[in-house]
């Protein structure tokens, strides 16, 4: 069976194939002080692999989407403990 998820701002439901993490660090030298006190841009992005109707697979940022259903079941209806 599939996990359903929805898309919080389309409001389009995906399954869910996957998950995804990337971490970036990027640096460029400093004007005056070169590397010793190098600009440093950092990030990280939690992402999840979908695909819609059409088999058509892309990623989405991990908080746009609510689990909708795991293996045909309602989240709500599901015994989590």
């Amino acid at each position: 069976m599939a996990t359903i998820v929805r898309h919080d701002t389309t409001g389009k439901n995906y399954c869910l194939l996957g998950t995804g993490f990337g971490v970036f660090q990027s640096s460029k030298p400093n004007f005056f002080l070169g590397n010793l006190m190098a600009d440093v841009d950092e990030g990280q992005y939690a992402m999840v692999c979908v695909c819609n109707s059409a088999g058509k697979v892309f990623w989405i940022d991990a908080e746009d989407v609510t689990v909708v259903s795991v293996d045909g079941q309602n989240v709500s209806e599901l015994s989590l403990a």
